[in-house]
């Protein structure tokens, strides 16, 4: 006898439990309001023309402006990185530019942000570990601009030996390699 209720109420629990699946699968994902991504997708364009002029305080509000409205915004929260970076503010720019690495939408921008954190490193005057985000830059794209600036791997023809910085970014120099990016 005690079989047959805890089977039925396994089927009653199983049934009520299929039932509320479909519902929620019937409801529309939930989605930030199109006027607010038009909105972040405006304040990240302001903050990229800021940057492009080399005013890095105005470009860091339109990007927090854009995350506001959309938290969601990878460009906006990469280019906040970028903005901060050249500000000087590098312990938070390397700490915006970890978490744009975990949501880079594909390996070109993984590429980039890598370069970025290891540039950022760079001005923190952490060479070792910037040569670990080089190298993994190195991998996916061995053109990036950041690293062929800063980064020596081994040479065709010279032999193996151990990579090395090639030089430390002085000013903003190393930050407004990535502005070549902006579009």
């Amino acid at each position: 006898m005690k079989f047959k209720i805890v089977t039925l109420t396994f089927l009653f629990a199983f049934a009520c439990a299929e039932k509320t699946t479909v519902v929620v699968a019937d409801a529309p994902p939930p989605s930030r309001p199109p006027g607010l991504i038009v909105a972040s997708d405006k304040a990240l364009e302001n903050g990229k023309k800021h940057l492009r002029k080399g005013n890095c305080g105005k470009a860091i509000k339109e990007f927090e402006k854009a995350l506001k409205k959309n938290p969601n915004n990878f460009e906006a929260l990469y280019w906040l990185g970028v903005a901060e970076g050249m500000c000087g503010y590098y312990s938070r720019a390397y700490d915006r530019f970890v978490l744009a690495l975990r949501y880079s939408p594909d390996r070109g921008w993984q590429a980039r942000v890598n370069a970025t954190i290891g540039l950022t490193l760079l001005y923190m005057g952490r060479d070792d570990d910037a040569i670990v985000y080089f190298e993994r830059t190195r991998v996916i794209d061995p053109r990036n601009e950041i690293i062929i600036a800063y980064y020596d791997w081994d040479a065709p023809g010279k032999g193996p030996k151990k990579p090395k910085i090639k030089k430390k970014p002085k000013d903003r120099e190393g930050f407004e390699i990535t502005l070549r990016w902006l579009d």
